[in-house]
């Protein structure tokens, strides 16, 4: 008959527990995952699944009561380690958000708000419509793939028994810096626009004061506005790609400062 100990019925069972509760935390941050319309049970189930694939692929599991404080704290530093990934792979996709609230803005459709479910707050609509082209736009481009290979190489980079890789706070400010300048590039074509267009308009007012700027200018403001957004959205499948490109180079040098 065979026998298995305590200690090896817990380092079994940790080699599904430690991978889960670091998928945990970073679906529940991570982007399109992490969106509150999607059921905590299928986000659940996911992290389930991903823990699955990726537990033959684990060694060095720790051994622990799982009734005790340790077993609790460990836990809870696993989910921080998935929280901090799936947290810089949200910082990617609020970059077309930012963008598309810089051209509300100069569009004057700032006041025009949408509910935003993941963040909980309300964004313009410009704002709104990009987020879901970068969503739809990462899908296709197997961005999710990515995602879950970063994850698989989180765990070789930093092992379980490894210590916060506290470097990467650092690289995590530059890639702040990274989402703003990003932002910008792709909302520049549609800025300029607007600024050229309120120029003519102030000429316009000045030339002819008698003419009821506001009634034309709001108008012809939004109607320019749409336009540059059409040129803007007609050329940001290959930005986003290099972006994306970008993204996994960022990934994988942060994972890589631990090692």
């Amino acid at each position: 008959m065979i026998s298995i100990s305590f200690s090896e019925l817990t380092q079994l069972f940790g080699h599904i527990w430690w991978p889960f509760m670091r998928c945990t935390g970073f679906v529940l941050i991570a982007p399109i995952l992490g969106d509150k319309l999607i059921p905590m049970r299928f986000r659940l189930l996911v992290a389930f699944l991903i823990a699955i694939i990726i537990s033959p692929m684990i060694k060095d599991v720790p051994a622990m009561n799982p009734f005790s404080i340790e077993m609790i704290l460990y836990s809870t530093y696993q989910m921080i380690f998935g929280f901090a990934l799936g947290f810089a792979f949200l910082l990617f996709m609020t970059i077309f958000t930012m963008a598309g609230e810089a051209i509300s803005m100069q569009m004057g459709l700032s006041m025009a708000m949408m509910n935003d479910p993941i963040n909980g707050v309300s964004i313009p609509i410009i704002g709104r419509l990009f987020m879901v082209l970068s969503s739809l736009l990462f899908l296709s481009m197997d961005g999710h793939l990515v995602v879950i290979n970063t994850l698989t190489d989180s765990f070789r980079y930093w092992p379980l028994m490894g210590s916060f890789p506290f470097d990467n706070i650092y690289h995590v400010l530059e890639m702040v810096t990274w989402l703003f300048t990003s932002a910008l590039i792709i909302a520049v074509p549609a800025i300029i626009v607007m600024l050229l267009s309120n120029t003519t308009f102030g000429f316009m007012s000045r030339a002819a004061p008698a003419l009821n700027i506001f009634a034309l200018g709001f108008p012809m403001t939004m109607l320019l506005g749409l336009f540059a957004l059409l040129l803007s959205v007609a050329g940001v499948g290959d930005v986003y790609l290099n972006f994306v490109l970008e993204m996994n180079e960022h990934m994988q040098y942060m994972l890589r400062l631990n090692s």
